[in-house]
């Protein structure tokens, strides 16, 4: 049976209330819990109070939406073996946390040496949301990437842009001419690193969450740059929370739906999947003829059943809080 669309990611982060390691080298270096930032299945990374800048990462109009590099900050992981990894950043709902995950050649954290001038882009002021290579992001971009514009001299640096969120409601376009759009956003240029990549922005109990999952993100190392989205906002602290999980927060829905309407979701327990091209995330259920997932392209969770006519069942956020898995 052809699989169509459904589900498109919503993850869900929660408040953390532990204590950060001490103060990295340069300003916008972050730091993990514990300095523990390698992940396994089932592992949980945490960087608690890693930034409040209230712009950092776009609608500065001085910058003209570009990322704030200095300001912001960055904060590099290491997939141990291939796994499911949502990355979740909560602030109070005054802030609104914006972040991109990046693919690197090893552990970066902003200090790129390729060259700045003309439109090739500096930590100061950067294409947020660039592919490795392209205008605003060359002085990060890894030495290794053979299409990049000239000036990718940076060891260890990005290999690929896989995914951003905007924490605003607000699309932006910076100075290189990008739109940097509300909400998940999935940039991939293929599944070299993953098979999916979804997210959600929401807003429950006075907190703003920025959610991304990447699915089956494969063992290397990985880096992302956060700040805020919200030049009219307070600089409260963003908070970051990053796991290696079997389940996603959609999973969590998935199971929710098989437990409260088991006569359109049976037998419970489906394995999750991604489609062909990596647009849905979904579970099948051939003896009902359904389907129940979410789209990335709208973040909606989608219902197809026996009529075999799509259904789109609202914004994934709000299926968050109702089966509560925020």
């Amino acid at each position: 049976m052809t699989i169509r669309p459904f589900l498109k990611l919503t993850l869900t982060a929660a408040s953390l209330t532990f204590a950060t390691a001490a103060s990295a080298a340069n300003g916008w270096e972050g730091t993990w819990v514990d300095n523990i930032n390698s992940l396994s299945p089932g592992v949980t990374i945490q960087s608690i109070a890693a930034n409040s800048n209230k712009n950092a990462y776009t609608s500065n109009p001085a910058l003209t939406s570009n990322a704030w590099g200095m300001q912001g900050t960055w904060l590099s992981f290491q997939v141990m073996s291939k796994t499911n990894v949502v990355i979740s950043l909560t602030s109070a709902k005054t802030n609104a946390p914006g972040f991109t995950v990046y693919r690197t050649d090893g552990s970066f954290t902003g200090n790129g040496t390729g060259t700045t001038t003309g439109t090739n882009g500096a930590i100061h002021s950067f294409n947020q949301v660039g592919q490795a290579g392209t205008a605003g992001i060359v002085w990060a971009t890894d030495d290794s990437v053979t299409t990049s514009l000239p000036g990718n001299t940076t060891a260890n640096g990005i290999v690929e842009t896989l995914g951003y969120v905007n924490g605003s409601n607000v699309d932006y376009v910076n100075s290189y001419g990008q739109k940097v759009s509300a909400g998940a956003n999935d940039v991939s240029i293929d599944d070299l690193y993953e098979n999916g990549i979804f997210g959600n922005i929401t807003e429950v109990g006075g907190l703003n969450y920025s959610n991304l999952t990447l699915i089956n993100l494969v063992p290397g190392y990985y880096t992302i740059f956060l700040g805020g989205t919200n030049t009219g906002g307070t600089g409260v602290p963003i908070d970051v929370k990053v796991s290696a999980n079997t389940t996603t927060p959609m999973d969590c829905v998935f199971n929710w739906a098989e437990l409260n309407y088991p006569a359109l979701f049976t037998p419970a327990g489906s394995a999750s999947k991604v489609d062909a091209t990596s647009t849905f995330y979904y579970r099948g259920y051939p003896q009902m003829q359904a389907y129940l997932g979410i789209s990335k392209k709208d973040n909606h969770v989608w219902f197809s059943g026996s009529d075999n006519v799509m259904k789109d069942q609202g914004a994934s956020s709000a299926w968050l809080t109702v089966a509560g898995c925020n």
